[in-house]
């Protein structure tokens, strides 16, 4: 009897994995993409308004891209040591780590490194 119980138990635990949501177990996997280019201009965020903080990349091709700052970015110099981003200025040539975020349609800055000139 029970082997039977738990026999039933096993069939009824796999049975039951089968009908889950596998992508909730699952962490969703960051897909990132990098723009190279000199910064055009720094918005600085308005609540009022709903401006969020954003940093805007102009590349070698003409092609102007903008970028949603969060906290927790990473910002680093030439040299890889790490910065704040009120080292960024006007004129930096800088590498954009970013991730497009599907539900808002803004680019979001994963990490920020300013080139050397």
């Amino acid at each position: 009897m029970k082997k039977k119980l738990f026999l039933l138990f096993i069939l009824l635990s796999v049975y039951s994995y089968g009908f889950a949501d596998i992508r909730t177990f699952r962490q969703e996997v960051v897909q990132s993409q990098a723009f190279k280019g000199q910064v055009e201009s720094i918005i600085f965020p308005d609540p009022n308004n709903s401006v969020k903080r954003q940093i805007i990349v102009i590349n070698s091709h003409g092609e102007r891209m903008s970028f949603v700052l969060t906290s927790g970015i990473g910002v680093y110099g030439p040299a890889w040591e790490v910065l704040n981003l009120k080292k960024i200025k006007l004129k930096d040539k800088v590498l954009v780590e970013y991730t497009t975020a599907n539900k808002d349609d803004f680019n979001k800055v994963i990490s920020i490194m300013i080139m050397a000139n």
